[in-house]
């Protein structure tokens, strides 16, 4: 598993947790383990960098180490910013499928790519199949 895998599984587990101790929520943040010493190494890894990015703040209770969110995920925010070229690019996928599905509402504007333009296109890409990807 490499850090940005590590990264995926403690968002995921995040979202239903605010708090992470390695030794209790193995099993729930990594299902099925070939290694778990590696694993665990590479989710703290990913603990130690998530908690210099200040997300989350680690302390140790009968020595046992914890990882605690200082907020919920959701009102952490980023600044972003792309050439017009990708912001065309992600203007012209979610308008293509606005023409599709008939949603004029949800159409993109390259020069101003927001939030709700990476929400649609996060939806989009998680409608994709497997199938036609291989296409």
């Amino acid at each position: 598993m490499t850090i940005v895998d590590a990264y995926e599984k403690i968002n995921e587990f995040l979202t239903s947790n605010h708090v992470i101790n390695l030794e209790k929520d193995f099993k729930s943040i990594v299902e099925i383990s070939g290694d778990e010493d590696q694993e665990k190494a590479a989710l703290t890894c990913a603990l130690e960098e998530l908690e210099k990015a200040e997300v989350l703040k680690s302390t140790s209770i009968r020595d046992q180490k914890y990882w605690v969110l200082y907020k919920p995920l959701e009102s952490f925010s980023q600044s972003l910013e792309i050439n017009y070229l990708i912001a065309a690019g992600i203007s012209s996928v979610i308008n293509r499928v606005c023409e599709i599905v008939e949603n004029e509402s949800d159409k993109s504007d390259a020069t101003n790519i927001t939030e709700k333009d990476i929400q649609n296109l996060i939806f989009i890409a998680s409608k994709v199949s497997e199938e036609n990807l291989k296409k």
